[in-house]
């Protein structure tokens, strides 16, 4: 370009020499040659700036590139702080510019950095409306703020695109939206109102029958100690076998706050060796759910029947009203009250009416890590007085999401059993303490089965200690099973 601009910028000697050329005969001959030298050399300045300004985009692309990927990595060694400083200086690139949004929103979550991170997300909307992604991550932030009123109408908007991982994640926080309700499949859009789940899988129990530890059992007649020797039929009966359960459900929404919920699900255990032993259980339920930023709550009448190998055992029709108020960004009270009528079909002695009552919360300690915890107290009075009964303890969960695509829990129970009256043949009512404690994870596996499909694996354990023998048992079962849902 030097050399463009040298013809122009001649000194005035140079210019007093040139002065014979500028004769009436030459003068139009040196504009030209002037302009023309003008238009060569910008010409030639443009080529030059076009691959400078292309080489200058190649080279921001590539360094947003290689940032988002560090960023990335930063996130799978658990490092959100180095991710957050590493891309809030990465230059914006029109491709990648949804994806540096929504990872900023992550970590700036991921550090607490709350008000940051609902812009980066709603940013990340603006610019991919059609992605589930950012708006199930922000309703999960939502979430964890309490504010349930704002993240009910995301997960609305999400559900329809959302299919694999990013379902699994909806659903995960639908569950959340009203704790302990069953309210949360209310979420479904109205263009797809309805959910069906179906489960199929193999169980292993070692005992079916709930049969006691020892065949002894110290008894009383007539003020003299005796001992009797249960029958071998009356010992714990181990067996495998096939489950089978099938769930559906309808959400009809009046308005922003109220909405009706129906549901029906049935689950069926058959054994191999044991078919004696075979069970099902059918349970129906409506349900007006009412919920805003701050509270939910829920009025549920319901009904279940119960078989046993082929015969129905009991009905069970009752109502439940569920209330939960969030208190801080992370921590939300529940309450919970209900009635049923139990009918037992083989044995009208023992057909009650049953009152529960319980307080309860749950926190969410990350965007990972839920637990929560429940007190309940229920009294149920049985035609006969010695079936009568009042149960009371405290129950407690942890859910983990150890990878996006695998999810843990742990369930831990303790119910205090005393009965109002003695048995015959025994000098004191019966109490028991049964401690049931349960291990379970579930695997996304939609990537691989192109539907919404995970892997469920669950281990129960049960202590049943008890001042009446054979009412001392112990119980261990397994399961592992495909679950999909429609």
């Amino acid at each position: 370009m030097s050399a463009c601009f040298r013809f122009r910028l001649s000194s005035p000697a140079s210019a007093s020499a040139a002065a014979p050329a500028a004769s009436p005969a030459n003068f139009s001959r040196v504009p030209r040659l002037s302009w023309l030298t003008m238009v060569l050399c910008l010409a030639a300045w443009g080529k030059t700036y076009a691959a400078e300004t292309a080489a200058e985009i190649t080279a921001i692309e590539q360094q947003n590139a290689t940032e988002l990927a560090f960023a990335r990595r930063a996130f799978a060694e658990r490092r959100p702080d180095l991710a957050c400083a590493m891309l809030k200086d990465t230059p914006p690139v029109d491709d990648t510019e949804a994806e540096r949004m929504l990872l900023l929103g992550r970590c700036s979550s991921a550090v607490h950095d709350r008000v940051q991170a609902e812009l980066y997300y709603r940013r990340a909307i603006a610019l991919v409306p059609a992605d589930a992604t950012p708006k199930i991550e922000l309703a999960g932030l939502y979430l964890a703020m309490g504010r349930q009123g704002d993240a009910a109408p995301l997960l609305g908007q999400a559900a329809d695109a959302s299919e694999g991982q990013a379902r699994t994640d909806l659903d995960l926080l639908a569950s959340r939206l009203r704790p302990n309700d069953p309210v949360s499949a209310s979420l479904n859009s109205k263009d797809k109102p309805w959910a069906v789940q179906l489960y199929a899988g193999l169980t292993w129990d070692d005992n079916t029958n709930a049969g006691p530890v020892s065949r002894s059992v110290p008894a009383v007649i007539g003020g003299i100690p005796v001992t009797f020797d249960l029958m071998q039929e009356s010992m714990p009966r181990e067996s495998a076998g096939a489950a089978l359960g099938l769930n559906g459900s309808y959400a009809l929404r009046l308005d922003d706050r109220f909405s009706l919920l129906f549901q029906a699900g049935w689950f069926g255990t058959g054994y191999f060796d044991r078919q004696d032993y075979n069970n099902d259980s059918t349970t129906l339920a409506a349900a007006l759910v009412y919920s805003n930023q701050a509270w939910s709550a829920s009025l549920q009448p319901n009904v279940r029947y119960t078989r046993l190998d082929g015969r129905l055992q009991e009905t069970t029709p009752g109502i439940v009203e569920r209330v939960a108020r969030a208190i801080s960004d992370t921590v939300s009270l529940t309450a919970t009250a209900g009635y049923a009528k139990r009918t037992v079909h083989t044995d009208s002695t023992r057909n009650a009416d049953a009152w529960q009552g319980g307080v309860g919360a749950i926190a969410q300690l990350t965007p990972d890590l839920q637990v929560g915890g429940e007190y309940l107290l229920q009294r149920e009075q049985a035609q006969a007085a010695v079936y009568s009964r009042r149960l009371s303890g405290p129950s407690a969960y942890l859910q983990y999401r150890i990878r996006p695509d695998l999810l843990l829990g742990a369930n831990f129970s303790y119910t205090d059993v005393h009965y109002d009256q003695t048995m015959p043949l025994f000098t004191q009512p019966r109490t028991d303490r049964q401690v049931v404690s349960s291990l379970s994870a579930l695997w996304d596996i939609s990537r691989y089965a192109g539907r919404n499909m995970v892997v469920r694996a669950q281990y129960t354990h049960i202590d049943n200690p008890s001042n009446i023998a054979y009412g001392y048992f112990r119980r261990n079962m397994a399961s592992l099973g495909v679950q999909m849902q429609f």
